[in-house]
């Protein structure tokens, strides 16, 4: 069994990426023969003998400033990543980091998967990771030099080419990001579910785009001109944001429907451990000036609770009418 940590949605490609944190007795073999891979092995060099890549792996997972990963592209385990702290790295002595830097290394192990534009996937997965929940300030990511697929992220993802690296086991060219200038080339997913209505989830990432917004509003559009009632559970990433302009285009959505709005969509659950958005959920202003409820919870598994509380009260009320 598979515990994901964390998912990523392609605005561009809608490929989802999943992150597994690796588990050397469980995910060894698997690691062992993607380092036999003709494709791996000329960049990576651990297909030698089990004792240099066992040496290499239980160092790596003994360091706190780096993590280790599988990732599942669309449902199939197919690649290794690992994301690390820049500054505790040996690329600080190739290289001038700074605090907030953090940097990726990754390879696609199953063959099938290659020549899919995948890279990209995994490139740009790593860096929102790294944007929102390690607080990166600077992706960092240094391939060697003979790997053609990276050559277009400059291009392709926004990063900046800094020049190259002598590195002992490789030329590399050095590449960065900053979270800005990420999110303006690469904007989030907002994603939701509407299989299990009337219960409706909604997953709202670091900085997606005025057009993301707009597409999230229209599916609650479509939700509540069905005239069904239902729950919303929504979930944030730390240092998710709108534009103003989106913030603007969401108020003007609210205003505009505030009476269908109040009677099918019995609540927002939004789960938060964060005491300023509890007290603002809780305030005077939010109770007036949103056409539901708005509920904090501290986790999923309380949302779905209440959640189900909710729509058994309004049941109860509607076979009482």
């Amino acid at each position: 069994m598979y515990n994901v940590e964390y998912k990523y949605s392609c605005a561009e490609t809608g490929h989802q990426l999943e992150f597994i944190a690796l588990n050397y007795a469980r995910d060894f073999d698997r690691i062992s023969s993607w380092m036999k891979e003709a494709h791996v092995a000329k960049t990576w060099q651990l297909d030698e003998s089990i004792d240099k890549l066992k040496n290499y792996l239980l160092d790596a997972l003994g360091k706190k400033s780096q993590k280790l990963w599988l990732l599942s592209i669309n449902g199939k385990i197919s690649a290794y990543a690992e994301t690390y702290f820049a500054p505790n790295d040996r690329l600080n002595d190739y290289f001038p980091v700074v605090a907030g830097d953090y940097g990726i290394h990754l390879l696609i192990g199953e063959a099938s998967q290659l020549s899919k534009g995948y890279s990209k996937l995994i490139i740009r997965g790593l860096s929102d990771y790294l944007f929102s929940r390690e607080k990166a300030k600077r992706v960092l990511i240094e391939p060697d030099i003979n790997v053609k697929q990276l050559s277009s992220i400059e291009n392709t993802l926004g990063f900046t080419k800094l020049g190259q690296l002598n590195l002992p086991e490789k030329t590399a060219n050095l590449y960065a990001i900053t979270k800005e200038q990420f999110y303006h080339k690469n904007p989030s997913v907002i994603t939701y579910d509407d299989s299990r209505l009337p219960l409706l989830f909604l997953h709202f990432p670091s900085y997606p785009n005025d057009l993301q917004v707009a597409k999230w509003l229209t599916k609650l559009n479509q939700i509540t001109k069905t005239k069904t009632p239902y729950v919303v559970i929504s979930t944030f990433d730390d240092c998710y944001q709108f534009s103003q302009e989106a913030r603007k285009l969401q108020m003007r959505w609210f205003k505009q429907n505030k009476i269908i709005l109040a009677e099918y969509c019995l609540a927002m659950l939004r789960v938060t451990t964060d005491t300023e958005m509890i007290q603002k959920l809780n305030s005077t202003a939010m109770i007036n000036g949103m056409p539901f409820r708005c509920i904090p919870v501290a986790s999923k598994e309380e949302a779905l609770k209440q959640a189900q509380m909710i729509l058994a009260d309004n049941s109860q009320i509607y076979l009482a009418s």
